[in-house]
């Protein structure tokens, strides 16, 4: 992890975690660093939010299960299908945020729009992180083995 940005009035801490992801539809459990990282800030009452700067990544808050993930990951692969056209893809097409070493990954931008969430922010009520019974706060990759970064903002009193 490294420190971002830190105040003790009103308590505020960032810090960011660097790794790799190995796969498509690959799932991270982040809820212990987020308790980590909300236990490091020193916020009693605020708010956690926990982002992703990436285009073809989410953060969600649900069930950590095995045959729940497999499913997600079915589902997606028949809403937006790995092997299916994407004009994202279509380089004689495309134009627009071009790289030489460009990915063809139509599909996981599709499923991150599905998902909709770069970010998600969750209460911190007396030092906890206020999650249900069976929330759990994933990352889920949509594309390839990619270096990643999630950044997490804890704030409060």
């Amino acid at each position: 992890m490294t420190l971002l940005a830190e105040s003790r009035h009103p308590a505020i801490r960032t810090e960011v975690l660097h790794f790799k992801t190995t796969e498509g539809a690959e799932f991270w459990d982040l809820t212990e660093i987020v308790r980590e990282v909300t236990a490091r800030s020193g916020v009693r009452h605020g708010q956690v939010t926990i982002h992703t700067p990436h285009t073809t990544t989410t953060i969600i808050l649900n069930e950590s299960e095995t045959g729940f993930l497999n499913d997600y990951r079915r589902m997606m692969e028949r809403i937006a299908p790995s092997e299916g056209y994407y004009e994202h893809d279509d380089h004689e097409l495309r134009t627009e945020n071009l790289q030489e070493d460009e990915f063809l990954n139509g599909h996981s931008h599709c499923r991150q729009m599905l998902t909709g969430t770069a970010s998600v922010t969750v209460p911190v009520v007396d030092g906890e992180v206020l999650l249900g019974t069976w929330q759990r706060v994933l990352f889920v990759e949509f594309d390839q083995s990619r270096e990643r970064r999630v950044v997490f903002h804890a704030q409060g009193a």
